[in-house]
């Protein structure tokens, strides 16, 4: 029982880490080639963990080897825009100005009634306030609609919006966060002195951030009975 409870940690470190070499995008959306990768992957693994006759060495290679020719495809698919499209395809508008493009469509093997369907899942229930839509090479869907059909934007307004950044965290779970300290262009003494003024102990601080503005939002803890 202990070598199987080893062997699946092992191997489960081993596709763990696999999947960080191959990139954010492989646990994102998938192109062909990442889930002919990932499917040969889990099933390499399976077998020593079905089985403790069969040495781990041999599925931990095939598993470097699928590996390392995913990373290699990846590099071909950067470096070649003609391998890219042979291998992953290439985007396809299917709607433009309002009108589906039957042939488009067809060649896809995509229905109508699952394009609309793909269309309400995005808001856009009427296809004649689409103005183009694309299908992209995961089998996602792009749509822009109509200007007359889109939100009015600060831009639009003509408005001068503050620009507040993104929040840094600087305590988490009654314990600070150093190295968060030059994103927000604080000191610790200075974090130090917005830590007194809440009301809140540090200890007792679940979660502390602050803006580009410098406005802090601190949340308690919960204090249980």
């Amino acid at each position: 029982m202990l070598i199987t409870v080893l062997r699946v940690a092992i191997l489960y470190l081993v596709v763990m880490a696999a999947i960080r070499l191959m990139g954010k995008r492989q646990v994102g959306e998938l192109q062909p080639t990442e889930l002919v990768v990932t499917i040969l992957l889990s099933e390499l693994v399976a077998i020593p963990i079905q089985d403790n006759s069969i040495p781990m060495a041999t599925s931990l290679i095939s598993a470097a080897i699928l590996v390392g020719f995913e990373i290699l495809n990846s590099i071909f698919a950067v470096k070649s825009n003609r391998y890219r499209v042979f291998t992953q395809g290439h985007s396809i508008q299917v709607i433009k100005d309002g009108k589906p493009d039957l042939a488009q469509l067809k060649n896809l093997r995509i229905s109508l009634d699952d394009l609309m369907e793909a269309l309400r899942q995005k808001d856009l229930f009427d296809i004649s306030q689409v103005q183009s839509c694309i299908v992209e090479t995961t089998g996602k869907i792009s749509a822009l609609p109509k200007p007359a059909q889109r939100g009015v934007t600060i831009k639009d307004l003509q408005l001068q919006p503050k620009d507040d950044g993104i929040p840094v965290v600087l305590v988490y779970d009654g314990q600070r966060i150093p190295e968060r300290l030059a994103d927000a262009g604080l000191t610790l003494p200075q974090l130090e002195a917005i830590i007194k003024k809440q009301k809140t102990p540090e200890k007792s601080i679940m979660l502390l951030t602050m803006n580009k503005s410098g406005d802090v939002f601190c949340v308690p803890k919960e204090v249980r009975g």
